[in-house]
């Protein structure tokens, strides 16, 4: 125990020497400079006045944290920077009215936006009372204010696009545009001397926008840059087309890259001013050096393209693959009675060699595990190869003293185990040699390509609002979470918000966690899963709190020791809610066998994502290779908690009625039971549901005991009957059911859900 102590101790040395000075002092991120930049120069802009901009500004903060006060400050320090002590007492007095009513009281944005032109109305009047006199001030006052209460609702939508992962739209991008412009106007007071160097940022600008959003968009913010810069100087609107046909000439120039930019916004500027501008000043020293910055300057790196989204893409259907993978495995164990994916010896030793070469080329701590510490590193990679061999897998408890070796140890699990992912599926898909392994590879291949359209779909409509999720993040964090990623998606009808803790000194509260989000999203949340990881911490997942809860109870009976009848609940991350009833045929084990494939893949599809037509289709095919009779019945019941909209899907399974007040509904099937034929089909629909509805489903068993015409039968008894709760009614039916009949003759499952009830699970289990 000592050894591991000290190896330990050197570990935990290493790291920290590893930290630079820069590391160590450096507390603000990208995204927090540029927004601290933005004010200081806002404060600057003598466009219009100086500077109602930097109140507009700060009135449309989100957040009120440190980053808040901070920009307040840097605005106060431009204004105070380049004006007389008039305009000082004018706008430092709004900035702080605003920061101080922002404090003590939670604004939506038009109160921000009325705030903010109240702010500078009262303190523009006390400055015209005190300095000025002129009753025409007054009038420039009231449209101050109005361009206030406009500015602010412009800065949100900017704080909106800079936060979003996502490209930005048309509309965000002229925001984004006209904000910067008005922060490059900023640097024009007393820092040109030399260079002009708001000409050169406009032109910088300009050549990226070219880059990333092509011709149109480009000449569009030319003129507006333009038009700002004329306004500005007091000139005509010549500059403005000027900027206007070089950033058309450089956008028409995009297929040629940077350099082809850059020499059509050069060429372009040169001709319009010779051909436009009535008094040609040509700046060619600006323009130059705004082109050799913008070929030299990363952006690809900074601004998120098209091909990045692709990769995301790619990188989540690969994901999901990955899991099919696993998920088949398991299916293939169970119903083929085959045993899984074997890895050789020689495969085992190539992943780890692969998984070493991935983490030790970049890692600070590689000379010492391949120098100081290589025999206990060589020993310990001897025993995960071992432990390949015999799982499948590696796991967290199986690295003993590797963990206290590698500083990297939690990646090494994840990349190993990818690397063991990817080797399963690609002997999944190559194994061909019988009949029934042709059917299994070609219904992988039709799945793979299934996922990839359903991935590419679902990303292409999700949109994520990153400055939400910065928001939750920081929140967290101060009630003392370690917080590693937050993602909140917006959906049609909800948001859902995935939180992924570290293994910190704090576990979830799920009561804290709600309140912290609903502080935030501005609306009542509710968690739908709190999952563990493997490498530590959790995954929790939450929504917005849906229209309705299911309130669900089971009653189930079984003929043998092993119950044949095998049901689940799913609350899935969309808010929807499903049942699901298989009914294995016959009794006892191997009926037991049959049901438990059909709900152990029904789980595992649906967490994955997958929609449940295709994971029926799918476990059906697996179903029909099987040996022997692998029958199954399936009868599942999904709501949606926001739309009420409500999906039945059947393969063999009985009769579901739908109980409305004094009348009943019926929804039945003529399908075959799953496993039957490879190419089976089977009953979807859909209908809406409402609240106080309750849905009955059952498996063939109750029916048995009701002899002929048992629907009919069972659809007058729940016609009839008033039932008090969910639990009483599944006891109430089997009660009925069983009154004239000594012994059942199968498996026998009740399940009664209730729209609108409060959500809990009541289940009763006999048996016979």
């Amino acid at each position: 125990m000592e050894r591991l102590e000290v190896l330990q101790f050197k570990r935990d040395q290493l790291k920290t020497s590893s930290n630079s000075i820069s590391d160590r002092f450096l507390m603000f991120g990208a995204e927090q400079f540029f927004v601290l930049i933005l004010a200081f120069l806002l404060g600057r802009c003598s466009l219009f006045s100086r500077s109602f901009f930097s109140s507009a500004y700060i009135a449309s903060f989100k957040k009120r944290d440190y980053m808040y006060y901070l920009a307040s400050i840097f605005s106060i320090f431009g204004i105070i920077s380049c004006s007389d002590k008039s305009s000082i007492l004018k706008y430092v007095l709004s900035i702080l009215l605003i920061t101080t009513i922002n404090h003590f009281f939670d604004l939506n944005l038009y109160s921000k936006a009325l705030l903010c032109a109240l702010s500078v109305g009262s303190s523009g009047s006390i400055f015209i009372f005190l300095f000025s006199k002129a009753p025409i001030e007054f009038l420039y006052l009231v449209l101050e204010m109005i361009g206030c209460f406009w500015a602010v609702i412009m800065f949100e939508s900017f704080f909106a696009a800079i936060y979003s992962k996502k490209a930005y739209t048309a509309d965000q991008t002229v925001v984004v545009v006209v904000v910067l412009a008005l922060s490059f106007l900023g640097l024009s007071n007393s820092l040109d001397s030399v260079l002009d160097i708001e000409n050169i940022l406009f032109f910088i600008l300009l050549f990226a926008v070219s880059l990333f959003h092509g011709m149109i968009m480009s000449t569009a913010m030319g003129f507006v840059i333009g038009l700002l810069e004329s306004i500005k100087e007091c000139r005509s609107i010549e500059m403005a087309c000027v900027f206007a046909f070089s950033s058309l000439l450089a956008g028409l120039m995009k297929g040629f890259g940077k350099l082809g930019i850059a020499l059509g916004g050069f060429c372009g500027y040169i001709i319009s001013m010779f051909y436009i501008s009535s008094n040609p000043t040509l700046r060619i020293r600006e323009i130059l050096i705004s082109a050799v910055l913008f070929c030299l300057f990363p952006l690809e790196k900074i601004v998120k393209l098209q091909n990045t989204d692709e990769r995301e893409v790619q990188r989540m259907i690969k994901e999901k693959i990955f899991g099919v993978a696993s998920v088949l495995e398991n299916i293939e164990q169970n119903a083929c009675g085959k045993p899984a994916v074997l890895i050789c010896k020689e495969e085992a030793k190539n992943i780890v060699q692969s998984t070493c070469q991935k983490l030790c080329l970049d890692c600070s701590n590689s000379n010492v595990c391949w120098n100081i510490d290589y025999y206990r590193i060589n020993h310990s990679l001897n025993e995960i190869k071992n432990i390949i061999l015999k799982k499948g897998r590696v796991e967290e408890g199986d690295l003993k003293e590797f963990k206290f070796l590698c500083i990297r140890w939690k990646e090494f699990i994840i990349v190993i185990n990818g690397f063991l992912e990817s080797l399963k599926y690609s002997k999944l898909v190559q194994k061909a040699s019988s009949p029934r392994e042709n059917v299994f590879r070609t219904h992988i291949e039709i799945l793979k390509d299934i996922v990839m359209d359903a991935a590419k779909i679902a990303e292409n409509e999700m949109k994520k609002d990153r400055g939400t999720s910065k928001e939750i993040e920081l929140e967290l964090v101060r009630f003392g979470y370690e917080v590693e990623k937050v993602d909140y998606a917006v959906y049609d009808n909800y948001f859902q918000i995935d939180i992924d803790l570290g293994d910190g000194f704090k576990s979830p509260n799920k009561i804290e966690i709600e309140e912290i989000v609903r502080g935030i999203v501005g609306c009542d949340v509710e968690i739908i899963s709190e999952v563990p990881k493997i490498s530590g911490g959790y995954t929790v997942s939450i929504i917005k709190k849906p229209n309705v809860n299911i309130d669900y109870s089971i009653y189930s009976k079984s003929k043998e020791n092993i119950n044949g009848d095998r049901v689940c609940f799913l609350q899935l991350k969309n808010g929807k809610f499903l049942a699901c009833i298989s009914d294995g045929m016959g009794t006892g084990k191997t009926a037991s066998e049959n049901s438990f494939i059909v709900i152990d893949a029904l789980k595992k599809f649906s967490s994955l994502g997958f929609d449940r037509k295709v994971a029926i289709k799918f476990i059906n095919s697996l179903l029909s290779i099987r040996n022997g009779e692998g029958f199954a019945s399936v009868d599942v019941v999904c709501i949606d908690r926001f739309t009420l909209a409500c999906e039945f899907l059947k393969a063999g399974a009985m009769p579901t009625f739908i109980k409305r007040e004094d009348e009943v509904l019926t929804v039945e099937s003529n399908s075959l039971p799953a496993g039957i034929e490879v190419e089976s089909q089977f009953d979807f629909s859909t209908c809406k549901v409402k609240k106080g509805d309750m849905i009955f489903m059952f498996s063939d068993g109750l029916f048995e005991l009701l002899g002929e015409d048992g629907d009919r039968i069972l659809k007058e008894f729940i016609a009839k009957n008033q039932f008090v709760s969910t639990q009483s009614a599944s006891k109430q039916i089997f009660e009925w059911a069983t009154s004239n009949s000594f012994l059942i003759k199968d498996d026998v499952t009740i399940i009664v859900l209730k729209i609108g009830g409060v959500l809990e699970k009541r289940s009763e289990e006999k048996k016979f």
